[in-house]
């Protein structure tokens, strides 16, 4: 009798402590990690938003809705870049946020930290740093690692390095210069396929209203299949109706959701279902063609 309540003790013991490491574990990887970053700009100067847990910032952000500027604003922004203006008016926090805490402060999605930097001065500074190590952030290749790889968008380093080696050599000029004959050829075989539209229309004011997005994607994706695959072109083809099912997998939910470990979860229309399935498709197709260039050799 008291072996088995010695034993019902420790198991009872061993449950709370790990019920405690494993609160403890999750108040350091969504809070605490990220607080100390923040503390850490802090103390130099850099303000923001005060963060809430878990969420971080994004219940302030779903609050702002973007509004159209009044005539008042229109004529005070219009020394800043369009792109400015139209981000400013696309995200209202960030405006907020700008007047309130200046050019260069911090905000929270979830538990990652955001630097947002609009002093062109310090921008400089940073694109005069000459290391390998970007500080490209690790988040890109955990959320989004399946759809933009290890490229030069997510990767610092060696990887970088090795990615811009391998693909510097095919954006030289004269090879750009190759490519304009084939642009030239694709953007006719563009225009005349919506010369086909107006005509099938019978408007004798040769007007017609044309979606472009699904066409104007075909035209990048017949010039990049031609320029990567080559004669194999209409095989390379089969690879962007691929990309666009992981596209639209992965667009919801967005960095935005803010929810922790909100990715893992399995969803009605199969979203993380997708994500996990699409980019096998995508290895096999390319390891299979792969080896058929291998094999013609």
């Amino acid at each position: 009798m008291d072996f088995c309540n010695n034993i019902a003790a420790i198991t009872a013991v061993f449950g709370v402590w790990s019920l405690l490491i494993m609160i403890y574990y999750l108040f350091h990887v969504l809070w605490l990690k990220g607080e100390r970053r923040r503390l850490f700009l802090q103390r130099q100067g850099i303000e923001g938003p005060l963060p809430c847990f878990p969420l971080g910032n994004v219940p302030q952000m779903k609050q702002m809705v973007p509004v159209a500027p009044s005539a008042d604003e229109n004529m005070k922004e219009t020394t800043l870049p369009n792109h400015h203006h139209s981000l400013m008016n696309l995200f209202p926090y960030f405006k907020q946020w700008t007047e309130q805490y200046g050019q260069t402060f911090l905000f929270a999605v979830g538990r990652s930290q955001f630097l947002y930097v609009a002093d062109n001065n310090l921008v400089k500074e940073v694109n005069r740093f000459t290391s390998l190590d970007m500080g490209k952030p690790d988040y890109l290749q955990k959320d989004r690692g399946a759809l933009l790889g290890k490229g030069l968008i997510t990767t610092n380093g060696s990887v970088w390095f090795h990615q811009r080696k391998t693909i510097a050599p095919h954006l030289f000029l004269d090879k750009v210069k190759d490519m304009l004959q084939l642009m030239v050829e694709c953007g006719g075989e563009l225009v005349k396929s919506w010369g086909t539209i107006i005509e099938a229309n019978n408007n004798s004011s040769g007007i017609a209203d044309i979606r472009v997005d699904d066409y104007v994607r075909s035209f990048t994706s017949s010039i990049i299949s031609h320029v990567v695959f080559g004669d194999e072109w209409h095989k390379g083809m089969e690879i962007f109706p691929k990309s666009l099912a992981l596209i639209n997998a992965m667009s919801s939910p967005t960095i935005l959701s803010g929810i922790p470990f909100y990715r893992y979860i399995l969803f009605k229309n199969g979203g993380s279902r997708s994500i996990a399935i699409v980019p096998s498709d995508l290895i096999c197709f390319k390891t299979g063609f792969a080896k058929c260039e291998a094999w013609s050799y």
